[in-house]
């Protein structure tokens, strides 16, 4: 149990996702509140929420060939130095266009970095090591996802603390971040090939010609539509609906990403267990019914519940279904793999953005209702394409 947390390798790796996660989920927990404190309406913030998946859509696979080509580092390096122009942006700015301009730059960034962490630790793992290790990178990410809320929430109390003070404060440690990954992370890829020509093509079409991999495609993006229909609409819910203040939003996600530390720290010790399949079903399930919940919470502590739930159900998912990628790829492809996953997870995203005429009508309890029944339609996928396999 923990094994790989002897290895100094493993350990810097995990390393990355708890301090740059803690400084990002700071300014994450309030995004919406700060777009709301500018002047953006319901349309402007689905944009900015979902303009980074858009790009992630064109960009994730190629930077996962490029991952798979030059180097896994390189991939982690940059993405960083976009992100820290953003968040610049961000603390600068004084209209929601301004965030929507900070959002295209973010999106420059390829989408995230995690699929090339994820590519690094399938690069290190051992067979009987993927899950256990892919388990406590997600857990060491998840602990990042609670710390930085949690003192975004305490700063909150304080009155002299805004919430532009919070982005600020984001801004001058996520150049920390990037000074710690430069100097202290080494390259996994024991080859790179920049002189050879590789037909990615052939990879793309390998990976999806697999039964379980368009299944486990398709089961993200309806996944995540419903989630991020949850995420996006449950801090706008709570401010205008429930009249909630902001440190009460902001500790919105210290909730939730607490549920994620902890089903990640479960999944790494005695889950890893379980069989996939009925796991992944039944976290899927779980999601669809906190999406119909959303649309009956009428006050706080009732919201805090279903982020606990939907919590629980995203850190399981996405652990599980980046274990079914590990199995199913190779050194050779798995930085496309992995960049597959997530352009499937920011399609459903991206959906996202059709509700908005409906929620600007003050229709939100019919969306958290729709996402519910996608949540659970991504169910018959996994039973159909034989997603866990």
């Amino acid at each position: 149990m923990f094994a790989t947390l002897k290895n100094p390798s493993f350990l810097k790796i995990y390393a990355i996702p708890l301090i740059a996660v803690s400084v990002g989920a700071m300014s994450w927990s309030i995004s919406i509140l700060y777009a709301l404190d500018l002047g953006a309406d319901i349309l402007q913030i689905n944009l900015i929420t979902t303009v980074r998946s858009t790009m992630s859509i064109l960009l994730l696979v190629p930077f996962g060939m490029l991952s798979d080509r030059f180097g896994r580092k390189p991939m982690i390096v940059y993405p960083r130095i976009i992100m820290l122009l953003g968040t610049l942006i961000r603390t600068f700015a004084t209209d929601g266009n301004h965030l929507l301009i900070a959002a295209v730059v973010g999106g420059f960034a390829g989408g995230s970095y995690f699929p090339i962490l994820l590519s690094m630790i399938g690069d290190l793992a051992k067979p009987n090591e993927q899950r256990e290790s892919i388990s406590i990178l997600f857990l060491f990410s998840s602990i990042g996802m609670v710390l930085g809320p949690l003192i975004t929430t305490l700063l909150l109390t304080m009155p002299q603390i805004t919430l532009r003070g919070i982005y600020q404060i984001t801004a001058v440690a996520e150049i920390g971040v990037l000074i710690f990954i430069t100097t202290q992370i080494k390259e996994t890829k024991s080859q790179t090939r920049k002189n050879v020509k590789i037909d990615y093509l052939k990879y793309i079409k390998s990976l999806v010609n697999k039964t379980n991999f368009r299944g486990l495609m398709i089961m993200a993006s309806l996944y995540f539509f419903n989630i991020s229909i949850v995420n996006t609409y449950t801090p706008i819910y709570g401010r205008v609906d429930l009249h909630l203040s902001n440190t009460e939003i902001a500790s919105f996600s210290v909730i939730r990403n607490l549920a994620i530390m902890l089903i990640r720290f479960s999944s790494a010790t005695f889950l890893s267990r379980i069989p996939i399949t009925p796991f992944l079903i039944s976290v899927l399930a779980l999601a669809g019914i906190t999406g119909f919940a959303s649309s009956f919470a009428n006050n706080y502590i009732s919201m805090v519940i279903i982020l606990f739930l939907s919590g629980i159900s995203f850190g399981a998912v996405r652990i599980l279904s980046t274990t079914i990628v590990a199995k199913n790829s190779t050194p050779e492809n798995r930085g496309v793999a992995n960049s597959l996953l997530d352009v499937s997870q920011a399609t459903g995203n991206l959906t996202k953005i059709l509700t908005s005429s409906t929620v600007a009508d003050g229709n939100l309890g019919s969306v958290f209702i729709l996402g519910g029944f996608t949540g659970l339609s991504a169910i018959i996928p996994v039973i159909l394409l034989k997603v866990g396999h």
